[in-house]
């Protein structure tokens, strides 16, 4: 039964309910087969980050006293039951939906994945030679039997293993164990073979190794061999989630009990017991520690499927062409006569990267500030920032260093970038600038002009053409005033609180204005609603946990204002509660792309106002990262907006609702016909080329 009393959705389990929306998309026969699996190694990287980030947070509650745990209405041990329980099924159906259905699908159009079966001999010459020519050079087999290792061994994080078991052929009374490591990180997961039969045919890597264990072992009989990986770079992010006072009490009494973040141990099915116990021996791990997956791990892999045939994929969109931007005409020309909005990534983006390379050689620009949050060595965005340093203007990038991407990389780049004069401000804790904006300082006879690139998501994945984002690119004097308000702050790296007045109108930035900002627009709905007045609240976000906002969508819904949720992620509101939320809609949304894009929509009897952010609505968005919100203030803009919006709310075939228990269910199909709100966004970008052409040829 649900707490009246405390109507709030855990963030676990919500998690958990998001992840299972993927597996309802992976096993959907009208997907494409190859964008199924892609579903599938999604659905596999989001239970990993699961295990990496929630699993430690409730473990370490488990350590902390009564009275913390009942203020916060957590109870670490039953969770974890259930979470454990629910993934567990999960992974069952996981398994059953590739087994039982994308492997035929697969095996119908023509391709055979090997799956926990002998090579055909015509395939076993083939296997044999790739991995004496290409993949022996990369393996370190490495014995576990302490008599030939003068360490502990220790398994490297986020490496897939063997763990093999064998005997020497003239001892055959001892077992040796040894270790191999799958180098996928040089081949990729997948290897094509030979056609077939009139077949392709694609192998996993640790398959080809098992195949020549005999190889790589000469003078043994290889016994059996279990896949394994650990995850050791597990996150504690207890500040992130908890008001600071409680996170302090939180931490001084993990402190105090020696908390230690445990490493996590992954297991192909089939490893016996006491293999486990010899690992268990060998590396000293509470056997607690050990969690069994399915027939093979890293099944994230899954999502980089080799491509032996677009019949298996989504048919192809083209990059549609946003016609407000001339090859002819200066990017800079274009932003002053009318704010300009990208949809990504049905539009193309080479309007961003003529954004920041006319910003490098244009003689005009003076300054370019930039918050980058994560740098990506397929960034566009950054040989731009490199030569506009070299040209003579002053850059200034925002970014933190994040353990996801690869750190040496950045370190590689951030040093490329400062040797040629960029300055590189690194994001500092509490202070994390999550915010994807940009600044262009142009100084121009009749005096400064500022151009601003505002956006839902990061530069580094733009180009992907794999994510849902929109992107602002505007002139607008308020706006870009006090986004160089903004950056001079930041610049100071002092907390928000030494500058609690700064006067931002226009923008909404968190730790100064956001939060009140959004209570203030939600009581405005609800003083029109209840004067008769126009009123509704539609919020498109990925993460929904705040539980001020929460309250305050709960506030406007039982004064009878029409609200809608889409959430692509979490959610901690729960519809449909009688007399609390059963005016409340929450639907999910997976499709094709991957949704990143925060929309706010608010009535105001009539004088609808749209607003487009990074920021979702969580206690670590919220106080512990800079993030702004903006508004669209062009009305082209924003009843391009309203359609999107609009397409999102009326769609039958990739939304499901969420009901009181996060359950998905699916969206009958009803008198508006069949609505994808993907395809229908896309089709308006194609209109906008349209029509945006038809005019020129007029002119």
């Amino acid at each position: 039964m649900i707490d009246v009393a405390y109507p709030y959705f855990d963030t676990n389990l919500s998690w958990l309910s998001n992840n299972y929306r993927l597996l309802l998309e992976a096993n959907d026969e009208t997907v494409p087969v190859r964008e199924r699996l892609r579903f599938l190694g999604i659905y596999a990287y989001q239970t990993k980050e699961f295990y990496r980030v929630r699993i430690p947070n409730l473990l370490a509650m488990g350590e902390v006293s009564e009275d913390i745990r009942s203020k916060l209405n957590i109870f670490p041990e039953s969770l974890l039951e259930h979470v454990y329980e629910t993934v567990e099924n999960q992974l069952r159906e996981f398994n059953d939906i590739l087994i039982s259905g994308i492997l035929p699908a697969l095996l119908e159009q023509g391709v055979h994945l090997y799956y926990r079966e002998a090579f055909v001999s015509e395939h076993a010459a083939f296997v044999r030679r790739f991995f004496l020519d290409r993949l022996f050079r990369y393996l370190q087999p490495v014995f576990l039997d302490s008599r030939r290792t003068l360490k502990t061994p220790a398994f490297e994080s986020k490496q897939l293993y063997l763990i093999v078991r064998m005997q020497h052929r003239q001892d055959a009374e001892e077992d040796w164990y040894a270790s191999v490591n799958v180098p996928s990180e040089h081949y990729g997961r997948f290897l094509e073979l030979p056609e077939w039969e009139g077949k392709r045919h694609v192998a996993f890597l640790e398959d080809i190794i098992r195949e020549n264990l005999s190889v790589l072992f000469p003078g043994y009989n290889i016994l059996e061999s279990y896949a394994l990986r650990v995850e050791r770079e597990t996150e504690l992010s207890i500040e992130d989630e908890y008001p600071m006072q409680v996170a302090q009490r939180i931490l001084k009494q993990l402190e105090k009990r020696n908390f230690v973040q445990p490493s996590q141990y992954f297991y192909e099915s089939g490893m016996p017991l006491y293999v486990r116990e010899y690992l268990v021996g060998k590396v000293s791990i509470p056997m607690n520690d050990f969690h069994e997956r399915g027939d093979y791990l890293f099944m994230q892999d899954l999502a980089k499927f080799p491509v032996v045939s677009r019949r298996l994929d989504y048919p192809y969109q083209r990059p549609v062409q946003n016609p407000e931007f001339e090859e002819t005409k200066s990017i800079f020309e274009a932003i002053q006569q009318a704010d300009q909005m990208l949809h990504l990534p049905y539009q193309s983006y080479e309007p961003i990267v003529r954004f920041f390379n006319e910003a490098a050689v244009d003689p005009y620009v003076r300054e370019i500030h930039v918050s980058l949050y994560k740098i990506s060595p397929n960034s566009f965005i950054l040989n731009s920032l490199i030569s506009a340093s070299k040209n003579g203007k002053r850059v200034t990038t925002y970014v933190e260093l994040n353990t996801k991407l690869d750190i040496q990389e950045n370190l590689q780049w951030s040093k490329k970038m400062r040797d040629a004069g960029v300055k590189i401000l690194l994001s500092v804790p509490g202070l994390k600038v999550h915010a994807k904006m940009a600044l262009v300082k142009r100084k121009v006879q009749k005096g400064w002009e500022r151009y601003a690139f505002l956006g839902t998501g990061g530069f580094y994945r733009l180009t992907s053409r794999e994510i849902v984002d929109h992107a602002l690119l505007t002139s607008h004097r308020e706006l870009t005033n006090e986004l160089e308000l903004l950056f001079g702050y930041l610049s100071t790296q002092d907390e928000p609180k030494k500058y609690k007045y700064l006067p931002f109108n226009s923008l909404y930035v968190t730790q100064f204005n956001l939060q009140k900002r959004l209570l203030d627009l939600m009581d405005r709905e609800i003083a029109n609603c209840n004067a008769g007045l126009k009123s509704f609240i539609t919020i498109k976000i990925n993460q929904l946990q705040d539980r001020i906002l929460i309250d305050k969508l709960y506030q406007a819904g039982k004064a009878g204002v029409p609200v809608h949720v889409i959430i692509s992620e979490s959610c901690g509101l729960i519809s449909g509660l009688p007399s609390i939320s059963d005016n409340i809609v929450v639907s999910r949304h997976v499709d094709r792309y991957i949704e990143n894009t925060r929309i706010f929509h608010f009535g105001n009897r009539g004088n609808d106002e749209i607003y487009l952010t990074s920021c979702d609505w969580t206690h670590r968005n919220l106080h512990r990262r800079i993030d702004i919100c903006f508004p669209v203030l062009d009305e082209t803009l924003k009843n391009q907006m309203r359609i999107v919006l609009r397409n999102y709310v009326n769609d039958n075939q990739k939304s499901v609702r969420l009901d009181l228990y996060q359950n998905n269910l699916r969206i009958a199909d009803d008198a508006r016909g069949k609505v994808r709100a993907q395809e229908a966004n896309y089709r308006m970008v194609e209109k906008i080329e349209r029509n945006g052409l038809a005019r020129r040829s007029e002119i």
